[in-house]
C-alpha cells in the first residue's frame, strides 16, 4: 500500500508541474489521477481487479499502464455504443460508461490517464507454449508494424499496447479480428492453431511498465 500511494503521489507531481509553470488557465487541462482512481474503484474493480490487472479465465482485459489515447478513444467508443465489444462483456462496458459521473469528457480523461500510469502486472495469463517460434513468426509478420516488436504500440500510432495482455482475451480478439479492424488495416487470416500461437506469444512480451 506504501508503494502505491508513492506511486500516485509522484505521479501527480509530475502531471502538476507543467500546469502549475504555465498558469492557473491550464491547470484545468490536466488529468487528475485522484478523480481517475475513484472512478476506476467505483465503476471498474468488480471486473477488472482492484489494480485493473483484469481477469484471464474471464477474458478481461488488463487495463494497468495501457496506453493513453488508446484508452480515452476505446472508453468514448464504448460510452457512445460505437464499440460493440463482446457478446460477453459489450453490454455491461455501455451501462458502466453511461454513468453520470462518467459519461463525459473530462471524466473519461481522468480514468484513462489513471490506468495508463498505473504499473502493469508482472505477468500475464499464458498459454501452453507449444508453438511460441511459430507466434513469433506470425507477430513478426502480421502485427509488429503497428504494435512495435515489443508489443508496446508505435509512438504516436492509434495501436494500443499488447504486450502481456492475457492469453484468453487476445485470443477472444483475434478470433473477433476481422470486424473488429474493418475498414481501418486488411485482415489476417489465420487457421486457429496460429491465433493460440500468436496469443500466447504476445501474452509472453514484457509488460515493460
Amino acid at each position: 500500500m506504501a508503494a502505491r500511494i508513492g506511486f500516485r503521489t509522484l505521479a501527480l507531481a509530475l502531471l502538476a508541474l507543467p500546469a502549475a509553470m504555465a498558469g492557473p488557465a491550464a491547470a484545468t487541462d490536466a488529468p487528475d489521477l485522484q478523480h481517475g482512481e475513484a472512478l476506476y474503484l467505483r465503476h471498474c474493480v468488480p471486473c477488472h481487479g482492484q489494480r485493473a490487472w483484469g481477469d484471464g479465465p474471464r477474458e478481461i482485459p488488463a487495463l494497468a499502464g495501457q496506453r493513453d489515447a488508446y484508452l480515452s478513444e476505446q472508453l468514448t467508443r464504448f460510452a457512445s455504443g460505437e464499440r460493440p465489444g463482446s457478446e460477453m462483456h459489450g453490454p455491461a462496458m455501455h451501462d458502466t460508461l453511461r454513468a453520470a459521473d462518467l459519461n463525459r469528457p473530462a471524466a473519461i480523461r481522468d480514468l484513462a490517464a489513471y490506468l495508463a500510469h498505473a504499473p502493469a502486472a508482472a505477468q500475464a495469463e499464458q498459454g501452453r507454449g507449444r508453438s511460441l517460434a511459430s507466434g513469433k513468426s506470425v507477430y513478426l509478420s502480421a502485427c509488429a508494424g503497428c504494435h512495435g516488436e515489443d508489443g508496446a504500440g508505435v509512438a504516436g500510432g492509434p495501436a494500443p499496447r499488447i504486450a502481456g495482455q492475457h492469453y484468453r482475451y487476445l485470443l477472444s480478439r483475434l478470433r473477433e479480428f476481422a470486424p473488429a479492424h474493418r475498414g481501418s488495416v486488411q485482415p489476417v487470416a489465420l487457421s486457429a492453431e496460429e491465433q493460440q500461437a500468436l496469443a500466447d506469444y504476445i501474452s509472453r512480451l514484457p509488460s515493460g511498465h
